[in-house]
Order: C-alpha cells, then structure tokens, then sequence
C-alpha cells in the first residue's frame, strides 16, 4: 500500500487498530489521545496521521474492522430463501434456532478479539456513533422482529424488541466479558463451551417465549 512517494506498513496498520481498539473499548473514543495510542502500539506519535490521516481515519479504521461481520443482511435473506418455513410450526423452530446461530457465529468467531466485542457493547449502550451502530438494526433487530411478529401475529414492535434483547443480551455480555465465569477471574480468553451452552439456553427460553417449545402456549407473548 502507497502514499505518496512512501510505502505504508499493513503491519502498523494492524497495531495501531488493535491498539486504538482496546483503549476504546475501555475508556470510549474520546477519552483517548493519539500519544496514547501510539505508546501502547509501539509506534512513533505521527505514526496515526502518517497511515489513516489522523484520528478521525483510525477510528472509521477501528469501526470498519468491528463491523466486518455485521454489515451483511444475511438473516433478512436467509428468511427470504427460507420463506416456506413459515408454513409449519418445525419451519418456524428452525429459523428461530438458525438466526439465533448467526447472531452468536459473528459473535464468537474464530479469532475475534476480545475489545471488537466490548467495543461494539459499549458503543451501543452510550449510544456512541449512532450511524454506525444502526448497521445492527438491518442484522439483528429488524429481521428478529419480523420473525417474531409473523410468528405470535404480535404488531406490537415494543413487545418484539423486549423478545430480541432477551436473546442478544446474554451473549453480548459474555463476549465483551473479561471474566471467566467458571472461575470468576479475570481473563482474555473466551470459554466457548460455556457460550455454546448459553446459546442452548438462550435458543430455548426464545422458543418457549413465542410458544415453539413443547409445553409452551401458543398466545404466549402475543398482545393482550
């Protein structure tokens, strides 16, 4: 990759966004300075202006690279191929299991850093860049909510909203987390097989709430 009449290092590039990254996800985007970044990359305090033209290019860097798995519309498309599901109550079990997998998939990919998660949370919930987070309302809030309303026939968004937070919530956490729950130490390490059971959970308390599980109404969570 060239600037100028010089040659830019991808190798800089990847530490500076790491670097970027993890301060970020702990402190938010404006409590950290360019110097700070650059201690912690290892790299000379012009090294930010030099490869991404200043801080504002590295943090479009660091939401690009956060947001790599999410600026898809793969569960709106898969519904879509998928519409037949609809028809029978196994189909309906299925796209519900299926989503749920892509949301945690992206979640929980291989060699996904810690902070790109925590990153992400923390965004959302200080309601940072708004712009950028919306990315999440084509992936997850906007597809869930279609599939709830065309299972229960609920129109009510409020009601739907209140079903998806219930299956984002507990992964987000646990992905952002630096605590092994097994232990409860600190830790940068993700236990997959405590997510895969989460998952299994999650996926059954949102099969039971829309009345897809054995032993579940049909009328639950629909409007009363």
């Amino acid at each position: 990759m060239e600037r100028g009449s010089y040659k830019v290092s991808e190798e800089t590039c990847r530490r500076l966004v790491e670097a970027a990254g993890e301060l970020f996800s702990v402190h938010g985007v404006e409590a950290v300075t360019v110097r700070d970044i650059t201690a912690r990359a290892g790299t000379k305090p012009n090294a930010v202006s030099y490869h991404f033209g200043g801080m504002d290019g590295l943090v479009d860097a660091v939401w690009e690279y956060c947001l790599r798995r999410w600026s898809d519309n793969r569960p709106a498309r898969y519904c879509e191929e998928n519409e037949h599901l609809f028809s029978t109550r196994d189909g309906k079990r299925q796209i519900v299991t299926d989503l749920i997998d892509m949301f945690y998939e992206n979640l929980y990919a291989d060699n996904q850093p810690l902070w790109a998660n925590l990153f992400l949370l923390r965004s959302m919930i200080t309601a940072q860049s708004p712009e950028k987070t919306r990315v999440f309302n084509t992936f997850i809030f906007n597809p869930f909510c279609e599939v709830f309303r065309r299972i229960t026939g609920n129109d009510d968004r409020m009601t739907a909203l209140c079903w998806v937070m219930n299956i984002i919530a507990p992964g987000s956490y646990m992905s952002a987390s630096a605590t092994d729950f097994n232990t409860f130490e600190t830790t940068q390490k993700i236990d997959y097989a405590f997510c895969r059971r989460l998952q299994a959970m999650v996926t059954r308390n949102a099969l039971f709430a829309v009345g897809l599980l054995e032993g579940s109404s049909e009328t639950t969570m629909r409007r009363r």
